[in-house]
């Protein structure tokens, strides 16, 4: 039976573009604390296409037969009569500036799904909102809930074999609707579409926040903020067309971050699965390696080895229920007090935005770019 104290919390779901959408209202109907009251799309000016698996058509029929028939036109109208405690904003990455403005100015707080923005500039002006209307604000990242990488991060905090120097990370999937793409909340595999139907989507043009830095550059880079610290000077990057020609993003890039006593070397692809790649992050330190082995994929773990090659024990850590998702994270926030995760705060990810906005502009300028303060 639920404590009478306990005061529900309303949630509301804003914009379907994003395929995460279907996992977050999925564990948002999980949370006993959670009340999914409605959802509603925002309209961006992108292209309409067949409702084909893991499109935002689908993605909103997906969620209303499973999650919420309280289904808004309008995602204002919604806001001002429901009145949720918290909305998930899953639009096209252009549209979180406006959509966190709208909420912000009617006192409801915000999760907003991983990047927080398309650019720094876009990002302070979420943070401009945030301060003036006196909300809360996070950044939804899928990783933060995988209990391998808060296992790899303790074993780096106790220094187990010597101090971070380097920071390597790879990860790549065939693009969000490629060929065999997956999606946590759905399980079937993404239909087969044109290279004409991908090239109408929002994930293949640079004005909507498409393209593979802000879809997969952005972990490398929060990788790099949590695992390296503060610090960062500068940024060099490429990023290359090479496999999606109906579109105006990059589909694969490298960058590297210099610190002034270390770096971080990430990669990332829309043309080669993680499956089939040795992805995950990996952190070269003063005595040897720490590693995060398998992928999602493959049965992660995390292995660590000193200078010489021998295996070094990785201490097991206990994950509470808070880290399961955002939705377990903001209840026990909401009802203890504790704070968010540090890697999940409008603060820290400012911290983020910063180091992918200067791997964006790296690459468009071709020289290496300074990491905005």
């Amino acid at each position: 039976m639920r404590k009478a104290e306990v005061k529900m919390i309303k949630a509301v779901i804003i914009g379907f573009a994003h395929m995460h959408v279907n996992e977050v209202a999925l564990y948002i109907s999980e949370q006993p604390d959670f009340e999914l009251v409605g959802a509603a799309d925002v309209d961006s000016g992108v292209e309409s296409i067949p409702d084909l698996r893991y499109t935002a058509k689908w993605n909103l029929e997906n969620v209303q037969k499973n999650y919420c028939s309280n289904i808004f036109d309008d995602y204002k109208k919604m806001l001002d009569e429901l009145n949720p405690d918290i909305a998930f904003i899953m639009t096209e990455n252009c549209m979180k500036p406006e959509v966190v403005d709208e909420c912000a100015k009617r006192g409801i707080n915000v999760s907003i799904e991983k990047p927080i923005a398309v650019s720094y500039e876009e990002a302070k002006k979420i943070k401009a909102s945030v301060d003036k209307y006196k909300i809360e604000a996070v950044v939804n990242w899928p990783v933060v809930w995988r209990p391998y990488i808060h296992q790899m991060k303790a074993a780096l905090d106790e220094k187990l074999v010597g101090e971070p120097l380097k920071l390597r990370y790879i990860n790549g999937h065939t693009g969000p609707l490629g060929k065999g793409a997956k999606h946590r909340g759905v399980s079937e595999n993404a239909e087969e579409m044109t290279d004409e139907q991908r090239s109408k989507t929002w994930w293949h043009k640079e004005k909507f926040g498409g393209g593979v830095y802000l879809d997969i550059c952005c972990y490398g880079c929060l990788f790099s903020q949590w695992f390296m610290g503060d610090g960062a000077e500068s940024v060099m990057s490429v990023g290359e067309n090479l496999n999606t020609p109906f579109g105006d993003t990059d589909d694969n890039f490298a960058a590297i971050i210099k610190y002034a006593d270390k770096m971080s070397v990430i990669e990332g692809t829309w043309t080669t699965p993680r499956a089939v790649i040795p992805s995950g992050p990996m952190v070269m330190c003063s005595n040897g390696v720490i590693t995060c082995t398998g992928g999602a994929e493959n049965a992660p773990g995390v292995a660590a080895y000193d200078i010489y090659g021998n295996e070094v024990d990785v201490p097991e850590i206990k994950i509470d229920d808070k880290y399961k998702n955002m939705p377990w994270q903001w209840a026990n926030h909401i009802n203890t007090g504790e704070p968010i995760h540090e890697m999940l705060t409008l603060d820290t990810n400012m911290k983020v935005m910063a180091l992918l906005d200067a791997a964006i502009r790296s690459n468009k300028n071709g020289v290496a770019a300074k990491v905005e303060k």
